[in-house]
């Protein structure tokens, strides 16, 4: 009895290290931590975060053209000998000449005008941070609806094992009456090899459900950069969540606020607009104020040359206007406003697009819920059909092949409608997703 004892207690030892660890690889995780994860370890998201900061960098370089340029240069040369002659070079004499010479200038000069080009082409840079952060938000909406599509497999994959384990367990035990029924000799073997390779068929089916459910796990952990042994395990509350059901007039209006194809767009048109205004500004002189300082030596301009420092400083307004950019700049401004009528065109074109992706999905998801009630009362005939057909064959008024097609057609039932419940899940993120805000009203 004590060896009896100890074995028993020995393997509850051994077992429970195993029990413990697959506590800590199995996560259960809602959609919203799968996109907060994604937010941090998805690789797409932070290629595109990138491009934002690079943005951003790119504004904070334009603004130095507002700050003062200062420029500062020195030198030290060698100096040869002067020669000087008349004019047909003739009599010409040398006179000696101090040989190091050195030289220190430095010049700061302020643009306090430039026609607005500094600041159009700040505020083009500032719209294009906002496009990429749009591109940003789309590769979110890619990546947080690649996500869902995974989970939601992963959780309809789980919940048809449950069916098909039920479906398994429930074999057994035909097959074990079957064989009381055998001895009793009331049943064939016949009647009990057909329900065998019943089971045997269960079986593989689950064998690939099986498959299936580590397939989406290693898509979801690779994409969320997790543990290889993490078990992901779908938060079951999930199919009984009411599904919203506004009018799509609703979702239409936050596909036209939200959409980041819309919103790239309008901000392009923006853009050109700010681009114009920079290109217009060519037509403007450019006014600095500048202030230097030179300090140079010897003074060669006197003859013998005096080997002194000379300093100089000087204080004015500078003028720069560029002549070519009269006949230059039209050409620049036809092209600018043919993009500006193409970007219309996409912006309609857009709109028009996403309106329609947004109906099909709206429909869609309304069908969802007709395909579930359906679904619904087909299992409910199906089960009760099993029970009449399986009462009929206890009595011996059915063939054994009647119960093996009422069990397939309730199994069968069973199975689309798990796949219902997920098919008006995935629906309606479709539907969230079409509008573009998956990464703001979900979340």
């Amino acid at each position: 009895m004590k060896n009896i004892i100890k074995n028993v207690i020995t393997c509850l030892l051994l077992i429970c290290p195993v029990s413990l660890h697959a506590q800590q690889t199995a996560r259960i995780m809602s959609l919203n931590e799968l996109f907060s994860l994604a937010d941090t370890q998805s690789k797409t998201i932070k290629i595109y975060e990138s491009v934002v900061s690079g943005a951003e960098k790119d504004i904070s370089v334009a603004k130095n053209a507002y700050l003062p340029s200062v420029e500062f240069s020195a030198s030290a040369t060698f100096n040869g000998n002067a020669w000087v002659a008349d004019r047909d070079f003739s009599n010409g004499h040398s006179f000696s000449s101090p040989h190091f010479g050195n030289n220190f200038a430095i010049e700061a000069s302020q643009v306090v005008f430039a026609g607005g080009a500094i600041h159009y082409n700040i505020k083009a840079l500032e719209i294009q941070k906002r496009i990429r952060e749009w591109e940003l938000a789309s590769h979110k909406q890619d990546v947080y609806f690649l996500l869902t599509g995974y989970y939601l497999d992963l959780y309809k994959y789980r919940n048809l094992l449950t069916v098909y384990d039920r479906n398994m367990e429930q074999t057994r035990q035909v097959i074990r009456d079957m064989h009381a029924r055998e001895a009793a000799g009331v049943a064939l073997n016949n009647d009990i090899t057909r329900y065998e390779v019943q089971y045997q068929n269960l079986q593989y089916k689950r064998t690939e459900l099986v498959s299936s459910i580590n397939i989406c796990n290693d898509k979801l952990v690779t994409m969320l950069e997790l543990p290889k042994d993490t078990e992901i395990l779908p938060d079951t509350t999930l199919l009984s969540s009411n599904m919203p059901k506004p009018g799509e007039a609703e979702f239409q209006d936050i596909a036209y606020k939200n959409s980041p194809i819309l919103n790239k767009n309008r901000l392009a048109l923006d853009m050109l607009s700010k681009k114009e205004k920079v290109i217009k500004s060519g037509y403007m002189p450019q006014i600095s104020i500048i202030a230097g300082d030179n300090l140079k030596g010897p003074i060669t301009y006197e003859i013998p040359t005096l080997d002194n420092n000379i300093n100089t400083w000087y204080v004015g307004v500078g003028l720069k206007f560029n002549i070519g950019n009269i006949y230059k700049l039209p050409k620049d401004l036809s092209r600018l406003r043919s993009s500006v009528e193409q970007s219309h065109n996409e912006l309609a074109s857009a709109e028009e697009n996403v309106s329609l992706d947004v109906n099909a999905a709206y429909t869609r998801y309304l069908d969802s819920f007709e395909l579930l009630k359906t679904q619904e009362k087909s299992l409910q005939l199906a089960r009760e059909n099993y029970d009449v057909i399986a009462n009929r064959y206890a009595n011996d008024l059915v063939l054994v092949t009647d119960l093996v097609d009422a069990d397939n057609l309730r199994l069968s039932a069973e199975v689309q409608y798990v796949n219902a419940q997920i098919n008006v899940i995935y629906n309606y993120y479709k539907l969230i997703y079409s509008t573009g805000s998956l990464n703001t009203i979900i979340k």
